[in-house]
């Protein structure tokens, strides 16, 4: 059975190396690329309080948002996912600045939520490229 089992690895090898780096592929453990960035914005006292994948930003000049965002480009690409994570009792204009931020840096992949921190839900929000006209009545 052994025998049988290396002269089929040993056939692959010759005949499908597609196959056999594809079975390699698939073994391996995610990479930190493929996984999305996650921008938050969450209203804490009074004022808003923004993270970058759970690290407090925007406390000090050398924190600053476009800083760690820019390395986050650098390092994982700017083709990297961001979730954009809004608290619902933060004023609509966080996305406004938040999505500006993302912008500069040329990270056009992002997926919008509003969150309820206190009970730990969230909800996604569609935008959609077409302007809709206001109803008047």
């Amino acid at each position: 059975m052994k025998r049988l089992l290396k002269q089929l690895i040993a056939t692959l090898i010759v005949l499908n190396p597609f196959a056999l780096i594809l079975c390699v592929a698939a073994s391996q453990p995610e990479r930190a690329e493929s996984k999305p960035v996650v921008l938050s914005v969450q209203i804490e006292h009074g004022s808003p309080v923004y993270k970058l994948n759970g690290k407090t930003v925007e406390d000090r000049r050398e924190n600053s948002l476009l800083n760690n965002l820019g390395q986050v480009a650098t390092d994982r690409g700017s083709n990297t996912t961001v979730f954009v994570i809004i608290d619902e009792k933060a004023p609509f204009t966080e996305v406004g600045k938040l999505e500006t931020a993302l912008d500069k840096i040329d990270m056009p992949n992002r997926r919008l939520f509003v969150a309820d921190f206190a009970d730990g839900t969230m909800s996604e929000i569609h935008l959609d490229p077409k302007a809709l006209p206001i109803p008047r009545e």
